[in-house]
């Protein structure tokens, strides 16, 4: 099952809001999807119109314990994403083997970077979800001196929350793009349906089925669904500069 790490360097980019998505995208494309959540305040449950009262079960608990909407399995990881249980387990359960029907997405909360880039090595993607504020674009070239070569062929960015009637967003978009190349897929429109839909306990398709941050989102997805039927199991590819150096 390919594995789908949503991590973000910094809080407030839209991890869980992205990574709910991709997973809603993913099952539309007919894929049997888990999503794993390691947030302890979780807000997961409410991007699929559930109350914020709903315990999710662990990742270990019984099949009559699961919560499914849509067909999609949501799950929480109780302990640690830094466990050093975690990658074997998946393994054990199935997770990590080949096959693309069955995807497991994973939102690791920005502050787990440790566990994030270790789960990165794993993972066949990592989507990690930028705003174009200035605290999360300074974040930026530490993190790819971090991640390294191998860690960046994985890593897709999103931008999220994009509002291009601002000069700083339009600015900052395009030093993303600068710095991220290929490896920018999309972005996500800032839209006042997103928050409003979850006040409203709805899942943001039937609340504003015409949403753009929605139509971006799907977009993103279906860029994923057609990189998981590639034959390159690195859904970003290193350039062919980075690939020759």
């Amino acid at each position: 099952m390919p594995v789908i790490l949503c991590h973000g360097p910094k809080g407030g980019t839209g991890t869980t809001f992205v990574a709910a998505h991709l997973a809603m995208g993913l099952s539309a494309e007919g894929a049997d999807v888990t999503v794993l959540t390691f947030a302890a305040r979780d807000t997961m449950p409410l991007h699929f119109g559930l109350s914020q009262a709903i315990s999710l079960p662990s990742l270990t608990a019984p099949a009559d314990e699961a919560v499914l909407v849509g067909g999609i399995n949501l799950r929480h990881w109780t302990r640690s994403a830094d466990d050093a249980d975690l990658l074997p387990m998946l393994n054990d359960l199935g997770y990590l083997s080949p096959g693309k029907d069955r995807v497991m997405v994973l939102d690791v909360p920005s502050g787990d970077w440790r566990a994030a880039r270790r789960i990165a090595q794993a993972a066949c993607a990592h989507v990690c979800p930028l705003t174009v504020q200035p605290d999360s674009l300074a974040l930026l070239p530490q993190m790819f001196d971090e991640a390294g070569t191998d860690g960046l062929s994985r890593t897709a960015f999103v931008i999220n929350a994009l509002d291009e009637t601002r000069r700083l967003s339009r600015h900052g978009a395009a030093f993303v793009r600068e710095l991220a190349g290929q490896r920018l897929v999309g972005r996500i429109r800032s839209d006042e349906a997103v928050p409003e839909a979850m006040a409203m306990l709805q899942p943001l398709s039937r609340y504003a089925p015409a949403s753009a941050a929605l139509s971006d989102v799907r977009a993103i997805s279906g860029k994923l669904v057609d990189a998981l039927h590639s034959t390159d199991p690195v859904w970003i590819a290193p350039s062919a500069a980075s690939r020759a150096a």
